[in-house]
């Protein structure tokens, strides 16, 4: 048995909660997810705030921006289970489908650590591990925090010996755990061929839309037959909904109506969370994976179609908006403008935000003047991909 206190290992272990999330089809298109890159909102009365601003950029080629609807997609090969200290004196079952399954155990009062050599191991074939010698790597909760990775204290790892190959795994605690202490054990199976897809239709909503999901599990790219699933949605405040899947060919379903109160901490994503089991060969294969999507109020829409005056020297563009409350909203558009030869060509994107009383009102959208001159182009113009965004929610409202 190794024993390596390393960041690499820690990284990899990071993966249990995680790295199935990275490579999701949503953050590889860069989808808006609600939660700007490098900004901090203003505080409240800051002349940052009350002043209406332009800011343009030039628009080099237009088939680089992609101005599509992205779904939200994340793919799992790891599952979780909430244990206490009584069922890890017994014995608690975890079932991998690949040799090398790496596992995190996190306690939930931030304390009350379980170390890897606290643990005994019955492997699949029942022969007996003590005292962390079933495991060629492991992190104690020393190293964990040490080395840093953002996990709460109490939280340690390990990786299963590739010798002892994929089964049934009793894992159990020798000594120093407290019967009423609580865990979460997660098992990421790096090396394994069974992963739950969950791909919502889009990664943006607004109340009384409809959230819809597919959930698949896929086998070696074979479409595996799910044997149960369950799911909640979860609020950025932590608060819970219930959600039903429905059965369609390949898999389930899920439409869901976001009816609720959007409970809206600016910049932060809802959640739902899935539980899903298939039986490949003989053995019950679990996965868990939390699909994000931003969620919020419709406080405003564009109400009437935009005018351009000043169409021969300064362009400026009228964008009307109905704000059912007070707030800070955000347009973005394309200027268009006309060529030697008369066809319309991309310009400048353009950002403007100002504030608006709740009721009918107007963003002034400035285009800078300096790269209209540089672009060569003239009257008429035309804007087009107009997006509306609620600052205060850091939501989009419309495109």
């Amino acid at each position: 048995m190794k024993t390596l206190l390393l960041t690499s290992m820690i990284i990899s272990l990071s993966g249990v909660a995680g790295a199935d999330n990275a490579s999701s089809k949503s953050q590889r298109d860069n989808s808006y997810t609600g939660v700007p890159v490098n900004t901090t909102p203003a505080q409240p009365g800051s002349q940052r705030e009350l002043k209406s601003v332009s800011y343009s950029f030039p628009v080099n080629n237009i088939e680089e921006i992609d101005f599509s609807q992205k779904q939200s997609h994340i793919q799992s090969r790891q599952y979780m289970k909430d244990v206490t200290g009584a069922q890890l004196k017994s014995g608690v079952q975890l079932t991998t489908s690949a040799k090398g399954a790496l596992v995190r155990i996190s306690a939930f009062d931030g304390k009350s650590a379980l170390e890897p050599q606290q643990l005994t191991v019955k492997s699949p074939k029942g022969q007996l591990y003590h005292q962390g010698k079933a495991f060629d790597t492991l992190v104690s909760s020393n190293a964990m925090q040490k080395n840093g990775m953002g996990f709460q204290q109490g939280t340690t790892g390990f990786k299963f010996d590739d010798s002892l190959g994929a089964g049934s795994f009793s894992l159990k605690a020798e000594k120093g755990v407290s019967s009423h202490a609580k865990y979460r054990i997660n098992v990421f199976e790096k090396n394994s061929d069974t992963e739950m897809h969950l791909t919502a239709n889009k990664s943006n909503y607004l109340n009384d839309e409809v959230l819809k999901v597919d959930a698949r599990v896929y086998n070696q790219g074979k479409v595996e037959s799910i044997v149960a699933i369950k799911g909640q949605l979860v609020s950025p405040t932590g608060k819970t909904f219930a959600v039903d899947f429905t059965k369609d060919k390949d898999g389930y379903s899920l439409n869901k109506p976001l009816n609720m109160s959007a409970h809206s901490i600016p910049g932060a994503l809802w959640e739902l969370h899935t539980e899903a089991q298939v039986k490949v060969g003989e053995q019950l294969v679990q996965r868990n994976g939390q699909l994000p999507f931003a969620f919020a109020h419709q406080t405003a829409k564009v109400s009437a179609q935009p005018v351009i005056s000043g169409q021969k020297q300064k362009p400026v563009a009228t964008i009307p908006v109905n704000a059912k409350v007070d707030g800070r909203y955000e347009v973005r558009a394309v200027l268009y403008g006309t060529d030697t030869s008369g066809n319309l060509v991309p310009v400048m994107m353009t950002h403007s935000a100002a504030n608006l009383a709740a009721g009918e009102g107007a963003i002034q959208m400035k285009f800078d003047p300096k790269l209209l001159k540089q672009s060569g182009v003239s009257a008429p113009y035309h804007i087009e991909q107009l997006e509306l965004r609620d600052q205060n929610q850091m939501a989009l409202m419309s495109r």
